[in-house]
């Protein structure tokens, strides 16, 4: 065989009309990953998934912790992508918070910090530190958004990050099972958690 035509064993095949095949391993390892959690998701389980060799995955990562930690990166980027988006698009900010928190709602997934408590048993203090780094940009960018809003008059001033949190937290409890089902569809859900979280549960004074 020619040398000059030779390829590393286990890279895939390059074909310009599909999914880059580092984004489809990105793309279903999260997926994977949300849905079963760490332990019970193999490279083999991915493989198969994306229909290419487990060779494939150790040409694009080294292991499996290394394709959690850049799947999970992934994901919450495409999630900050995604709010920023949702909010901009808004006439504004309690809309925009419907929108995120519809969203957010209408695809539910198992409780994060599970998955990260049992994934941390095998990542590397330097991954667990990337992937929070990447959490922590949504709640900045609900926070830049909270702040905006004290300025301007619209919220009483309070700590903008521990609103973003807060907002974010409301949003993992709707996503449990036992509160998704005392409501018709995720967008009455999402307009009682916006309400609760905008007014409050008291009557106004």
């Amino acid at each position: 065989m020619d040398n000059n035509t030779s390829r590393i064993r286990g890279r895939p095949k390059h074909d310009t009309s599909r999914e880059p095949v580092q984004d489809v391993l990105l793309r279903t390892a999260a997926r994977l990953f949300m849905e079963k959690g760490y332990e019970q998701v193999s490279l083999d389980h991915i493989a198969r998934a994306c229909n290419v060799s487990k060779p494939s995955i150790y040409y694009h990562f080294a292991n499996k912790p290394e394709l959690f930690k850049a799947s999970v990166i992934a994901l919450l980027n495409m999630v900050n992508t995604k709010t920023a988006h949702l909010l901009d698009e808004a006439g504004d900010l309690e809309s925009g918070l419907l929108n995120v928190a519809e969203t957010r709602l209408a695809n539910p997934h198992p409780e994060f910090e599970m998955i990260m408590k049992e994934a941390a048993n095998y990542l590397s203090p330097d991954q667990l530190e990337l992937i929070r780094a990447a959490e922590q940009q949504i709640y900045h960018l609900l926070a830049s958004r909270f702040k905006l809003a004290m300025e301007q008059g619209e919220f009483r001033t309070n700590d903008p990050m521990l609103l973003a949190q807060t907002f974010s937290t409301m949003l993992l409890l709707g996503n449990r099972h036992d509160t998704r089902q005392q409501f018709a569809s995720p967008s009455d859900l999402g307009k009682q958690i916006v309400d609760l979280f905008l007014h409050g549960a008291s009557f106004a004074n």
